[in-house]
């Protein structure tokens, strides 16, 4: 996970992969769209499905709520505040201007009450919230051009806060639509209020691109106090395709490293695998002729992004910049479960951790075994935490694909469902030591240690999962359970390297004897431990809980060497 949490519940999050928290819905669910595949009542219309000419005067509150603002009427002053974003608007009854912060826009006429609405010219309005939409008078909606993803991401938000749910779904592309009838869609909302509340106005909007989406970013601040971040991921048609809710803030303060020398590499937008579920990545390569060996790099739990952002700490981005500087290409991606955090457990079921994890990693060995200036005889995998666990899978889903070895980094060689409980106990210790109330923690473990109990009871199975079963997707966890990695690696014969960091909280320095005791009998492995190492491979001088991600840290460069010299010793 990559929410700053605190105590035991940062830690222990960040350990699971954790399912959608909204109820789950056959692929096969369906639910009447309108017929335009936009909403019908005051939201937006595309350019293309608008059917009316463009009114010069608007509603003010229902043209800037649907713009995703929030509108407030001081009746004192006869007034309307409009806010968005950074954006604050009044719009004073009897007045010929508005004001857009410190800015005045004149007006031809003043500002007048029709049918007992606040209306004002359009070309003021959309020039006072920055943006450049029409209104349909007929259907009471903003038509917007389809590329113009901020403001339909803001109004499906707003659909959503207001209760209108038909016309939010209306948003989403046909495939999400099937995936997310109305109901789901209630349900959906339903979980975010609980956790957010109120949502009030917009803080921010913004985009971006990939291979595969086009994005857009709205955050409003809450009555819970946390903001509310949601990712809008468009097709190219402008229609919704997948939507992806920030579980916590990153990339706060994070640092280039000294050895990033953008002279020595280069990247480009790369796309892994094909149809619904195909990911964004990002690959760098080399400077200097090829072919040059290269590495995968796969993630830990939660809905990392292709750098593995946590706190200030970009761990991924340092190990690409870093490797490349010394020769080696490097593929990172955005987790299947941040790029298609619905489509994913509802197109796939069960959804495991082969679909999250395994799968998306052979895909893009793949891609590199097909890309110029790559030796298709030099690809290595390396996989973090989670999927250093799990790596002994990839070797053995990629069998065929020739991988010439495989680097994990602080991975569990002991079942994660165990190591989540001895997470939990390590944060109480925390809290006995700085004097602070240990009850909810300790009611907490015993609930945990209650479910890993119901997990490993030999009756449940994929067929036959528990009831009542609290720690997320039950067939994820039986997927899993009772895994011991370098057991799974005994009989293998892809050479290993396996780095621990001594101050890990997450995957603890133990763990490394767990995997030299299984792979005692293989003598290709090497094994690296570094005592001031944390879990997102960073050196933290006091003991790690976690809370140091916090603080602009890099993957040191003895690290990054230590990878870069066992992959030319292999080649």
């Amino acid at each position: 996970m990559k929410k700053r949490l605190k105590t035991t519940s940062r830690l222990a999050a960040a350990s699971l992969a954790l399912a959608l928290a909204v109820p789950a819905v056959s692929a096969s669910a369906q639910s009447e769209a309108s017929p335009s595949g936009h909403p019908a009542a005051h939201s937006v219309q595309t350019a293309a499905s608008a059917t009316a000419p463009a009114s010069s005067v608007v509603p003010l509150r229902d043209f800037s709520e649907a713009a995703g603002a929030v509108v407030q009427w001081k009746e004192a002053d006869r007034a309307a505040i409009v806010i968005r974003g950074q954006v604050r608007i009044i719009a004073k009854i009897g007045e010929a201007a508005i004001t857009a912060n410190e800015k005045t826009i004149a007006l031809d006429k003043p500002i007048q009450l029709v049918n007992e609405k606040t209306v004002v010219p359009l070309e003021a309005l959309n020039e006072a919230l920055g943006i450049k939409a029409d209104w349909n008078a007929q259907t009471n909606t903003i038509v917007a051009a389809k590329d113009d993803y901020p403001l339909i991401a803001s109004a499906f938000v707003a659909a959503l806060n207001g209760g209108r749910f038909a016309d939010a779904r209306g948003y989403l592309n046909s495939s999400l639509q099937t995936l997310m009838p109305e109901p789901f869609l209630t349900q959906y909302w339903s979980g975010i209020a609980q956790l957010f509340g109120q949502l009030g106005p917009q803080l921010a909007a913004s985009t971006s691109t990939s291979s595969v989406h086009h994005n857009a970013t709205v955050s409003y601040a809450t009555s819970a106090g946390a903001p509310f971040e949601l990712t809008a991921r468009f097709d190219p048609n402008g229609g919704i395709d997948d939507l992806f809710i920030s579980p916590g803030t990153t990339n706060n303060g994070y640092a280039k490293p000294a050895y990033d020398d953008s002279v020595k590499y280069s990247e480009k937008e790369v796309k892994i695998g094909d149809g619904p579920l195909a990911l964004p990545g990002t690959l760098t390569m080399p400077a200097g002729k090829g072919p040059f060996p290269a590495i995968v790099l796969v993630h830990g739990s939660g809905p990392n992004d292709r750098d593995e952002s946590v706190g200030a700490v970009k761990t991924f981005r340092d190990l690409a910049v870093g490797l490349a500087a010394q020769g080696i290409a490097v593929l990172r991606y955005e987790k299947v479960t941040r790029e298609h955090p619905i489509k994913s457990q509802r197109l796939v079921v069960p959804f495991t951790a082969q679909e999250e994890t395994v799968d998306d990693a052979v895909r893009a060995i793949d891609l590199l075994k097909a890309t110029e200036g790559i030796d298709p005889a030099r690809i290595y995998a390396a996989g973090h935490s989670q999927s250093g666990m799990l790596m002994p899978r990839i070797l053995d889903a990629g069998k065929d694909k020739g991988i010439a070895g495989a680097v994990v980094m602080a991975g569990p060689s002991r079942p994660l469902e165990d190591l989540l409980v001895e997470q939990m106990k390590y944060q109480l210790e925390f809290l006995k030591k700085a004097g602070q109330p240990t009850n909810a923690a300790e009611q907490q473990i015993a609930v945990y240690e209650q479910q890993v109990k119901l997990l490993k009871d030999p009756q449940y199975s994929m067929d036959n999962p528990p009831k009542g079963f609290l720690l997320g997707n039950p067939a994820w966890w039986l997927d899993i359970r009772n895994l011991y990695a370098g057991d799974a690696a005994a009989n293998q014969k892809v050479p290993m390297l396996i780095m621990q960091g001594g101050n890990d909280a997450q995957v603890f320095p133990d763990n490394l004897d767990g995997w030299k005791k299984s792979l005692s009998a293989r003598t290709d492995i090497q094994y690296k431990l570094y005592p001031k190492v944390n879990h997102t491979l960073v050196e933290f001088d006091g003991e790690s809980t976690g809370a140091e991600y916090a603080i602009p840290a890099n993957v040191p460069e003895y690290i990054i060497s230590d990878i870069a010299k066992w992959i030319k010793s292999n080649g």
